[in-house]
């Protein structure tokens, strides 16, 4: 190994250096270039997980940690599978002083730190190349819940925590992407355990505007994860508290309880936690789910709530309907419509698909809807597969042709040779055997039915 020489500041810099980072400066995403020391990244905290990738057999990755005092750095390393990545750990100057090069998928190992000052990591492949996540506790800034060695740790609001059930130390893992869909009443135990299981073994977020922590226990009883915490936002101004956002970023998966989905686009959208939101979902690709108003705003296209079923029909392009509050490529043209057959909301669904029709311009050829009945789920994998548990059924929507009339102040006529909306029925089953695939809008296992509407009133076919 080459000898490196010491990093060399003034006082007032490497004060600066050595101060705790504020929970918004967390480093949770590998910044390119880094192939050096010198290049190193920085903004590492202690227990926040950071994303990154080894792009090639030859590509490094290397950042820069910042002791304030003595103390042990643990390392955890956790990657995807059929690679096999390693980290070296180094003092400022001279060779590494810890390492772990095994075929063990996640590497860790920790060092005892004499005194503060900055050290380095590493991350290189020794074989194949993919995804990461690292984990580093150490006497530094911390971000979310992470131990600290005496820094100021990152602290939630008291009215926004709901408190933990599981391991208290945060555990960074390699997540794997998906959305679950859960049409509200009973929760579906298998479409939980999907979700937690792509979470690989790490923190898991319940997200509510209303209600207690009772999911806690009820989801980390299921297994798969290292943790369950809620958080109650119920402003604005918590959504966008540095430390609620980190804690969100560090989620290995999140859940969204039922509520009042209105409240979560009027505090989520555009803010802290929304941001947070599409990071799990796009960037860290960690699994997010909701049950009720929490599958009510997954979709590209979403309902704040209120709409009557009696009389959605009669004026369907007056109905509001958001657009791009969360991003997810499965879920591209989308509404999504929970308690559906207890509630009887065909009418609805097939007005919040006309509603997009006429505000905001999207073709009928690519508009979608799926609905999901209580004690019911729809896991949809990063490929966009989609797979049905529970007891009832999930209903896949999509229009045969243009609406006859779509006007406003007028009631809906979609007919099209009383074959309007093509819906293909599919029964979830314990083992969620029952498929359907996102991308080619084709399933297994149901029934196809059509739906018309004339002059405000729906037929079913």
């Amino acid at each position: 190994m080459n000898t490196r020489t010491m990093l060399r500041c003034g006082v007032a810099l490497c004060l600066a250096l050595l101060a705790p980072l504020a929970p918004a400066a967390c480093l949770t995403v590998e910044a390119e270039p880094n192939n050096s020391d010198k290049a190193a990244t920085t903004g590492l905290c202690s227990g926040t997980g950071v994303s990154g990738t080894i792009a090639s057999s030859t590509d490094v990755d290397w950042y820069q940690l910042e002791l304030t005092g003595p103390g042990a750095i643990s390392v955890h390393l956790a990657h995807d599978s059929g690679i096999d990545l390693d980290w070296y750990l180094y003092k400022a100057s001279g060779n590494y002083v810890a390492y772990r090069s095994t075929a063990s998928n996640p590497e860790t190992g920790s060092y005892s730190a004499g005194a503060a000052g900055t050290y380095y990591l590493r991350v290189k492949s020794y074989t194949g190349s993919g995804r990461y996540t690292l984990g580093v506790t150490f006497p530094g800034a911390t971000g979310g819940g992470g131990g600290g060695g005496g820094a100021t740790p990152c602290i939630l609001p008291s009215a926004v925590n709901l408190g933990k059930t599981g391991n208290p130390t945060p555990k960074a893992t390699i997540t794997s992407g998906g959305v679950v869909l859960m049409g509200g009443g009973t929760d579906v135990d298998a479409a939980i355990q999907w979700m937690n299981a792509r979470s690989g073994g790490g923190d898991l977020i319940v997200l509510r505007s209303t209600g207690t922590n009772a999911y806690n226990d009820y989801i980390y009883g299921l297994g798969g994860v290292n943790s369950v915490q809620t958080l109650l936002i119920t402003s604005a101004a918590q959504a966008n508290n540095a430390c609620v956002v980190q804690t969100i970023k560090n989620a290995g998966a999140l859940f969204m309880a039922g509520g009042n989905q209105a409240d979560y686009i009027n505090y989520f959208k555009g803010q802290g936690v929304g941001a947070a939101l599409n990071y799990l979902m796009n960037t860290k690709q960690a699994p997010v789910g909701g049950t009720s108003a929490g599958m009510a705003i997954l979709g590209q296209y979403y309902h704040p709530g209120g709409a009557e079923v009696a009389t959605a029909l009669q004026n369907p392009t007056a109905i509001a309907i958001g657009n791009n509050f969360l991003s997810s490529s499965s879920l591209t043209n989308l509404v999504t419509e929970p308690h559906f057959i207890e509630r009887l909301r065909q009418p609805r669904l097939a007005a919040f698909l006309a509603s997009t029709l006429y505000n905001y311009g999207v073709t009928w050829q690519s508009v979608r809807g799926v609905s999901a009945d209580e004690a019911s789920a729809l896991a949809i994998d990063a490929n966009g597969a989609g797979r049905a548990f529970g007891s009832g059924k999930v209903n896949f929507v999509r229009a045969t042709g243009a609406a006859e009339t779509l006007s406003p102040g007028a009631p809906l006529t979609w007919l099209v040779g009383q074959r309007a909306l093509q819906v293909y029925e599919v029964p979830a089953t314990a083992t969620g055997s029952n498929t359907f695939n996102m991308g080619t809008w084709t399933g297994t296992g149901g029934v196809t039915r059509y739906w018309s509407i004339n002059n405000g009133k729906l037929t079913i076919h």
